[in-house]
């Protein structure tokens, strides 16, 4: 299922590295991932997450803030992989992991048996993910170019996520589906308001940025408000680019505040890939 990023000839596995025909090889980090992104490949010299962004994720996903989105997207997966057998699913944009394993989990728990990749281009945030579970397959790589063959992934999540379709519909087996977990208009309300002079509520249409390759299948729009701590409070801000988007007396003013109520709007979609001219399955 993995190709060389070098040449796309088939990767074989023997013990701790990765190779191909034509003799490029790759070592397993001793976290448990292997590291596919090609120098050319990264836009700067350590792309993705930071490890204090990927330590603040962390933090606050393991105390369960969003632990209702994960579920909603393991019942999704459930549905539509229930009574099938050896399925490939990959979660591209992982981060830490925290859905990822979750995902896992519940597939597990279902007699669903799967062959799951987490891939994410950040190695800060892999080398989190690999703390998880060991039963994952963990991958430094490029969302945009993924070391995958073609139409091969019968699930596809991206969680919070830059949208690539043209990528997507390259992995996407013609009897599969993409879920996207995307952020609604109101999503953190309360933290934009507090931040902004004139906070945008501006949905994204991830519906419109698929709708050239897949067929929109469902829409689930989770909206809750979670109570946040100051230490909670203090790891959103440095997870999200609204850190360095507001000043320090308003990050100041908001940790001060002994429990933050913020709304959480979250659109889960289901997509299934447009027939026509995309590669066959092998």
């Amino acid at each position: 299922m993995l190709i060389c990023p070098v040449c796309s000839e088939p990767l074989t596995r023997s013990d701790k590295q990765l190779f191909c025909e034509n003799k490029h090889s790759f070592d397993q980090a001793k976290q448990g991932y292997f590291n596919l992104l090609l120098n050319q490949a990264k836009k700067s010299k350590q792309p993705g997450d930071n490890n204090e962004m990927v330590q603040a994720r962390t933090r606050f996903l393991n105390a369960g803030h969003y632990q209702s989105i994960s579920d909603a997207i393991n019942q999704l997966a459930i549905d539509l992989l229930w009574q099938q057998e050896n399925v490939g699913i990959l979660d591209v944009g992982c981060g830490e992991g925290y859905y990822t394993q979750r995902l896992h989990e519940a597939l597990s728990d279902h007699q669903i048996q799967h062959t799951l990749f987490g891939l994410d281009i950040s190695r800060d945030a892999v080398k989190a993910a690999c703390k998880r579970s060991k039963d994952i397959q963990w991958l430094v790589a490029n969302g945009k170019k993924t070391p995958f063959e073609p139409n091969n992934m019968k699930l596809i999540t991206n969680v919070f996520n830059r949208i690539m379709p043209d990528s997507l519909k390259e992995l996407c087996h013609p009897e599969g589906h993409v879920v996207i977990a995307s952020a609604g208009a109101f999503h953190l309300q309360q933290l934009k308001e507090a931040i902004y002079d004139e906070p945008k509520f501006v949905e994204f249409d991830a519906i419109e940025v698929m709708k050239n390759d897949f067929k929109h299948v469902q829409r689930q729009q989770l909206d809750f408000i979670i109570k946040l701590k100051p230490s909670s409070t203090q790891d959103l801000l440095y997870m999200t680019p609204h850190a360095w988007r507001s000043s320090p007396e308003t990050q100041k003013q908001l940790l001060s505040q002994q429990q933050l109520e913020l709304r959480v709007q979250i659109n889960l979609d289901c997509f299934s890939p447009l027939q026509g001219d995309s590669h066959s399955a092998p």
